[in-house]
């Protein structure tokens, strides 16, 4: 360490007496140097935790999208997806409860009519199983009433066709009259159908419950060996139409027959009455194919 030069010989320790200083630079250049001073271990270790944030922090920027839009326009999208996946999720449970309770509204009708004991399944509810239609139950209600038990397979055909056939235009019409007898069975239905439509009513079910006869006359002579150009002279429905009511009819009367707890006669008249409705064309499908695109056209 360097010491301090003498005082100059001028100066008198006198009460405002001074004397230059001939060498001042001396004096500052010898100014004592002071030692360095050591930060504490805090500090040291505060420093090296704001190194590390700071370059933990020149990562992040730099793994960000250069282009702020690139960014904005991400999170847009994120949102979007985020808003359509509640939409359809929402959309997803409400379509799983409405199948659900109007899985809880057929079970609520094959109980009311007894095809249900509980959850266990009675002859009724054993036929509409097996049965295939837009209303299997009110037509396994139609075959277990036995209304259709005894009738020759010509008038069952047309008996059966007023329960499949979709309601036709307004101006349909047909030359043919409806049999007395197939008038009767088909009037004896009309309680079990109004109830049945009561209890779909009231329990929001929504299946059809078809029973036309207008033009049920078009199966009935149909199956009496009509030729099909004077069936088509006696009505203004397309070949096409002609052609979809005959098979509608022929399918479910092709079902009569593998139906549980229906009656032998029953499945012999519906055989008789399949094989008298399955003759060209109804029974040729690309005819029938033509027939129907010709109706469209």
């Amino acid at each position: 360490m360097s010491t301090l030069p003498p005082l100059p010989e001028t100066l008198t320790l006198r009460l405002g007496h001074s004397c230059p200083a001939p060498n001042t630079e001396q004096w500052l250049t010898t100014v004592p140097e002071l030692p360095p001073v050591l930060p504490a271990p805090q500090v040291a270790a505060q420093a090296a935790k704001i190194a590390d944030l700071q370059a933990k922090l020149h990562q992040l920027q730099a793994s960000f999208p250069q282009n702020v839009n690139s960014l904005l326009r991400l999170v847009r999208r994120e949102e979007r997806l985020l808003t359509e996946l509640s939409d359809r999720q929402q959309k997803l449970n409400l379509q799983a409860q409405r199948h659900w309770d109007q899985f809880l509204a057929l079970v609520g009708a094959l109980q009311d009519f007894g095809g249900l004991n509980e959850l266990t399944p009675t002859p009724l509810g054993e036929m509409a199983a097996a049965l295939r239609g837009e209303n299997e139950l009110w037509l396994a209600l139609a075959l277990a009433s036995g209304e259709l038990e005894d009738l020759p397979p010509h008038l069952l055909a047309a008996a059966v066709a007023a329960l499949v056939t979709e309601t036709p235009r307004s101006d349909s019409w047909c030359n043919y009259p409806i049999a007395s007898e197939v008038e009767e069975r088909l009037a004896a239905l009309s309680p079990i159908r109004r109830r049945l439509f009561q209890i779909q009513r009231r329990r929001h079910i929504i299946f059809p419950l078809w029973y036309e006869w207008d033009l049920i006359g078009l199966v009935e002579h149909w199956a009496l060996g009509t030729p099909w150009n004077e069936l088509c002279a006696q009505t203004n429905l397309d070949a096409g139409d002609i052609v979809r009511l005959l098979r509608r009819t022929l399918d479910f009367l092709s079902q009569i027959p593998h139906a549980p707890h229906t009656s032998p006669q029953l499945r012999q008249s519906a055989q008789q009455a399949r094989y008298l409705l399955d003759r060209f064309p109804v029974n040729d499908l690309l005819e029938g194919v033509e027939l129907e695109a010709a109706t469209l056209t």
